[in-house]
């Protein structure tokens, strides 16, 4: 019964500081600001073959990156009050199963996902704490798989939409989400390894990601 009174005066601590620092107007432009983000990243297909696979030669199948939680730091430089630039590193460590069409079983090995990103963003202010915003960014997303095959980077593109607020003068939270677009072109490898093993990939196509979270920033 302690610990549930306690934790209701808590809550009603946090709503009521909550409540009262949104009347707080925070005068002085702030130059950037530093994120730590995490949350879960969802999707990613691709349609590819592989060069040997159970002794069978050019197999045909799904790559799937399979959901997980990921982690990204970014910091951004306000160009002005509705604009920003923001360069981001986002990190998923998770794992692909390929799956074949015509037969053997799927087969699962663990990876990492990396993405580099810069973005512009625009960012509008709907309160005195408040703010949303809208990102495009380009950059490189990175599959590494921790067995014998070699890392793959390719050119990205991507979408954020956000919400953040600001708790005090330096601190606040985000919430946002993102849609990340690898781009593989039409032919050659997507993975290449010892022996022969690989996957190749006969037409361009992007893959799609997408990603919920949410952090805190520091502003400076």
């Amino acid at each position: 019964m302690k610990i549930i009174n306690f934790s209701v005066s808590l809550f009603a601590i946090i709503i009521l500081f909550i409540t009262q620092i949104s009347n707080i107007t925070f005068a002085q432009q702030q130059k950037g600001e530093f994120s730590i983000l995490t949350g879960y990243q969802m999707l990613g297909n691709i349609e590819v073959y592989n060069y040997y696979y159970n002794g069978n030669s050019n197999v045909n199948g799904d790559l799937d990156i399979n959901d997980a939680m990921f982690y990204s730091g970014a910091i951004g430089i306000n160009v002005n009050r509705e604009t920003m630039a923001e360069l981001q590193f986002i990190y998923q460590p998770t794992s692909i199963t390929f799956d074949p069409y015509s037969f053997g079983e799927s087969t699962t090995f663990d990876a990492d996902v990396f993405y580099i990103l810069g973005t512009g963003y625009y960012v509008k202010q709907f309160s005195r704490t408040g703010s949303g915003y809208f990102g495009l960014s380009i950059g490189a997303a990175g599959l590494a798989p921790q067995n014998n095959l070699d890392p793959a980077w390719r050119f990205a593109f991507g979408l954020t939409l956000g919400m953040k607020f600001l708790l005090s003068k330096n601190i606040g939270i985000k919430i946002q989400s993102q849609g990340l677009f690898p781009v593989q072109w039409a032919g050659g490898s997507l993975y290449v390894g010892t022996g022969g093993a690989g996957y190749g990939v006969s037409a361009g196509t992007s893959i799609v990601q997408i990603n919920v979270g949410g952090g805190i920033y520091y502003a400076f």
